[in-house]
């Protein structure tokens, strides 16, 4: 099948898509309501599934000299001891890359395709039939609208998909700093203490990527800049660390979490962050978008309609997203809920993650595309992935 597209969102899910469709025949143009494609200047981690589908579309070579392939991952308590490691391998393997050169990467590969990209063009509503209109009045035909605006979309608003926005207590500082004022080794660790959590990483040759979780009624923890005895106090031996993050800017978010009932209405198909928004405790947001948005282009490739091509493509790929959300809340739960008397059970259920049946369930996602019945799409039982 092939036709036009319009897709609103200019960020990862929506650049994504336009590359895939435009190298699949379609024609197709991308909305982004800012001046120009940017997304927020801090780290992402790019997990096998990801990986999978950039591998597919033979960009993530090119991002290989931009980021760190991370050997190692920790969970660390506060007095600074292992409570569980494994090895990312195979496919737990995990990169990480700053957000903007990626973002970048997918705009230059979606405009090398054919997509038109027009930045200050705002989507504000889609029709069922076929129509994505725009601020300035204007209602553009095509035969698949795709919503890609974000976790609070405007668009979706629109749709009776009956999609649920929820902002969680929880707050996020992302930072990158200079890799010469924290070395790293290619390990993700994370440290663990109370209530919080800090992420490190090395993020390429020059820099790092580290975060700070904690809840959003913790004012103390949430101060910026960092109070240093404040998070010191939870991480003793972190202290040199968090006197570094006390002098940088970091960029603060709320978790989220966006449970859509449905996926497409019509020849409307909502993606990405708007269809399954989840809390980042998985490091999943961009594997789901990408290998969604690879799976969107599979299920349109057939001589179906495109009503049945969405309806196809929800039915494979909704068990993996609804999977993810559920289990990056209850890893949310261990830091922002779990009962204070019960602190010391903690390392014990964090150890317990090693174990291959429970880390199997917990990290589908990972495994990529592999455990989605692709007759779904094709009619058949093989996958050219």
């Amino acid at each position: 099948m092939k036709g036009h597209a319009e897709i609103a969102g200019g960020g990862v899910s929506g650049l994504a898509c336009a590359m895939m469709l435009a190298r699949r025949g379609w024609t197709v143009r991308v909305h982004e309501r800012g001046q120009e494609i940017r997304e927020g200047g801090t780290g992402l981690y790019i997990k096998n599934n990801a990986a999978e589908v950039l591998e597919e579309y033979g960009l993530l070579q090119d991002l290989l000299p931009h980021g760190s392939r991370l050997l190692r991952a920790q969970r660390v308590d506060a007095a600074g001891h292992i409570m569980q490691e494994r090895s990312l391998a195979g496919q737990a393997r995990v990169h990480v890359f700053i957000r903007q050169t990626l973002i970048e990467t997918l705009r230059d590969a979606a405009q090398k395709a054919g997509a038109e990209i027009v930045t200050g063009s705002t989507a504000t509503a889609a029709d069922p039939t076929g129509k994505l209109r725009l601020s300035d009045g204007r209602e553009l035909p095509a035969d698949l609208v795709i919503v890609a605006d974000g976790a609070r979309s405007v668009v979706r608003k629109s749709l009776d998909v009956r999609a649920r926005y929820e902002a969680l207590p929880t707050l996020v500082n992302r930072y990158l700093l200079p890799s010469r004022e924290l070395p790293l080794e290619p390990i993700m660790r994370e440290h663990w203490s109370r209530r919080y959590r800090i992420g490190t990483a090395p993020c390429g040759d020059r820099l790092s990527y580290v975060y700070q979780v904690f809840p959003e009624w913790d004012k103390a923890a949430s101060t910026l800049p960092n109070n240093v005895e404040v998070w010191s106090g939870a991480f003793p031996g972190l202290r040199t660390e968090i006197e570094l993050l006390s002098r940088s800017n970091p960029i603060q978010h709320r978790y989220h979490v966006v449970r859509c009932a449905r996926w497409s209405s019509g020849r409307v198909a909502v993606t990405g962050d708007a269809a399954h928004g989840l809390p980042p405790a998985l490091g999943q947001g961009v594997g789901l978008v990408l290998m969604n948005a690879h799976a969107l282009a599979l299920a349109l490739e057939g001589s179906r309609a495109v009503e049945e091509a969405l309806l196809a493509w929800e039915t494979a790929m909704r068990f993996i997203a609804d999977n993810a959300q559920r289990w990056a809340l209850r890893y949310d739960f261990l830091t922002r809920r779990w009962p204070r008397p019960l602190w010391f059970m903690r390392p014990a259920i964090i150890w317990a993650f090693r174990i291959p049946a429970l880390g199997r369930r917990m990290r589908v996602a990972d495994q990529g595309l592999k455990v989605v019945p692709m007759e779904l799409f094709t009619g058949s039982d093989r996958c050219e992935c």
